[in-house]
């Protein structure tokens, strides 16, 4: 059985000598090639390109998503694994959206390591388990925050009106209105009333 060869681009040392080890003597994969920039990759690889690519996304020059486009455009056989510390969920996004095959967080026992490689070989989606549990958060629907008093606050507002009038509608005091306003602020971790508008209807709760 011919091995799987993996390439490494990251300029951490000690990650690329640690990968080394986790591969060695291992039947179905093989290091060839350990970069540590994007454009050293793309030129190490040109003549013999491997199977799969573990990217590093914080790298100096080209960073890690524009890598896996590039790679994605000029290789598209070649897997490309984010291997990384980043964690925010713009960045996964960005990474999965740019053509990556799976998302791993660095950190992993070289146990762990093989067995998401070998995940991808049998043609899964190798995910660090926090980073799919924060995908599937992604795409679910997100529970409204609001009470019905404060969608009706927050929808007057929207219509244009101003805080007086929006409790003359509603039969409250301004006092009242403005309470509903800083409870609306703090439910959707905003700073004002543009950015609580752009929350409410980007969820659908308005």
């Amino acid at each position: 059985m011919s091995k799987i060869k993996i390439a490494l681009v990251d300029d951490d040392e000690r990650c690329r000598r640690s990968l080394y080890r986790t591969l060695s003597g291992q039947d179905d994969f093989e290091l060839t090639v350990a970069c540590a920039s994007g454009e050293e990759l793309l030129e190490q690889i040109e003549a013999d390109p491997p199977q799969v690519v573990l990217v590093d996304l914080g790298l100096p020059g080209m960073d890690g998503q524009e890598l896996i486009r590039r790679l994605r455009q000029s290789h598209p056989d070649i897997d490309c694994i984010a291997h990384t510390i980043f964690e925010e969920p713009a960045t996964v996004l960005a990474a999965l959206r740019a053509g990556a095959a799976g998302y791993l967080l660095k950190g992993s026992t070289p146990p762990e390591l093989l067995r998401s490689l070998r995940t991808l070989s049998e043609g899964g989606a190798p995910l660090t388990g926090k980073i799919a549990r924060l995908l599937i958060r992604e795409v679910q629907p997100s529970q409204d925050p609001l009470s019905d008093r404060e969608r009706e606050v927050l929808k007057a507002l929207s219509d244009g009106y101003s805080y007086k009038e929006v409790a003359t509608q509603l039969v409250v005091s301004s006092h009242t209105v403005h309470t509903h306003v800083k409870n609306i602020y703090e439910k959707l971790q905003v700073s004002g009333r543009r950015q609580a508008l752009e929350k409410a209807r980007q969820q659908g709760w308005l």
